[in-house]
């Protein structure tokens, strides 16, 4: 096992990568980005795409931008409209436990002067596929990840709307199975793969009805054809950078974030507007030894706004902290006893890394130490 030499990527999350330095691929694409990436020219050619599909006649939109009123969706909205002269149509999936201020923000983004759409699955069917999913795959927000892609393309084919943008092409930001390049068509094969584990969602009708699960079924690759998503992420035209993002959602969309820090981690004001995010989180960190806190502060570090030494304390002071305060959401939402709760939970604890203490799981010393001295351990 390993950490990072720059940041706090650990070799257990799924498709990292290390060179011979000890540097995680998240952070050698940070490096390409500052040395090699003509952002001027990616700019002029997003300036082409919009030409093309921008509409003059006033009878429609001319592109999709998925956004919850948080800071990045807001920001792509907001630059597409005001920079790029583009007439987008803002879609929201509703969250399975939206909360007060996600409500707030939602609401800000949508006086800020913006055309949207929300999209609330059947409750009864969006708990049971959440619960299925939280206790096969340890993915307890997995059905609402599943419709940002599935729900928002099957609108952009019904409303013929070919032009989509998401945010960020978190294969490359984070740490992937592509850093080096972005590529250049996303198909269905890629999607399935890398954004949904390799589970199509065409295997989940051995307990669901096609009607039930319309919001989540994925498009033919036919049908994906009919809208430019080669590529379709900010994050290609522009360095993705959630601070700039969240200046802007506050100045210009009446973006809030919280009083007190998020449970497991620093930050205050990302990933806001479900109370679902928070057990989201906590399973990253039992199924792969990194929480929240781990990575904010990758994201941080290659920003270069904190040190990895203060990236360090961090995770080892908030990653693997539990919202108590939602546990009763939790048992209510998924219908399950505490017990079986914390069976699930500890279903998928990644023992290579992790050891419980004082009933909650915790980080192995080996793997402090190596968090601390950035390097190779042994457990």
């Amino acid at each position: 096992m390993r950490f990072c030499t720059k940041c706090v990527a650990i070799s257990e999350r799924p498709r990292v990568s290390f060179d011979d330095k000890g540097v995680c691929n998240g952070c050698q694409w940070t490096e390409v980005k500052k040395a090699s990436l003509d952002w001027k020219k990616r700019r002029q050619q997003l300036e082409q795409i919009c030409a093309e599909y921008r509409r003059t006649d006033g009878n429609n939109w001319d592109v999709i931008v998925p956004c919850s009123g948080g800071k990045d969706g807001s920001y792509v909205a907001w630059k597409l409209k005001h920079d790029f002269g583009m007439h987008p149509l803002c879609i929201t999936i509703i969250p399975t436990l939206l909360n007060e201020i996600g409500r707030k923000n939602l609401d800000n983004f949508k006086k800020s002067g913006f055309d949207h759409i929300s999209i609330t699955p059947n409750p009864q069917i969006y708990e049971r596929f959440s619960k299925k999913l939280f206790r096969e795959q340890g993915r307890p927000k997995h059905a609402f990840e599943l419709a940002v892609s599935t729900a928002i393309i099957r609108l952009a084919i019904n409303f013929q709307i070919p032009f989509i943008m998401f945010g960020e092409e978190g294969e490359a930001e984070y740490g992937g199975a592509m850093t080096q390049a972005y590529k250049p068509k996303i198909d269905r094969k890629y999607l399935v793969k890398y954004y949904y584990s390799g589970h199509d969602p065409a295997e989940y009708l051995n307990e669901f009805t096609k009607e039930e699960l319309k919001w989540w079924f994925l498009p033919s690759q036919e049908e994906l054809d009919k809208v430019n998503l080669y590529p379709a992420h900010w994050s290609h035209f522009e360095n993705w950078d959630c601070f700039l993002h969240l200046q802007l959602a506050k100045a210009k969309c009446g973006h809030q974030g919280l009083k007190h820090r998020s449970v497991g981690t620093f930050t205050k004001d990302y990933n806001l507007d479900d109370d679902l995010n928070d057990l989201h989180h906590y399973m990253k960190f039992i199924k792969f030894g990194f929480g929240r806190a781990s990575s904010d502060a990758q994201s941080e570090i290659r920003a270069g706004r904190i040190t990895r030494e203060e990236g360090v304390e961090f995770v080892k002071k908030y990653d693997g902290e539990f919202p108590e305060q939602y546990l009763q959401a939790y048992l209510k939402f998924f219908g399950m006893t505490e017990g079986e709760f914390w069976k699930t939970v500890d279903s998928f604890a990644n023992t290579k890394v992790l050891q419980k203490k004082n009933d909650r799981w915790r980080l192995k010393p080996q793997a402090i130490k190596g968090l601390e001295d950035a390097g190779e351990f042994i457990v």
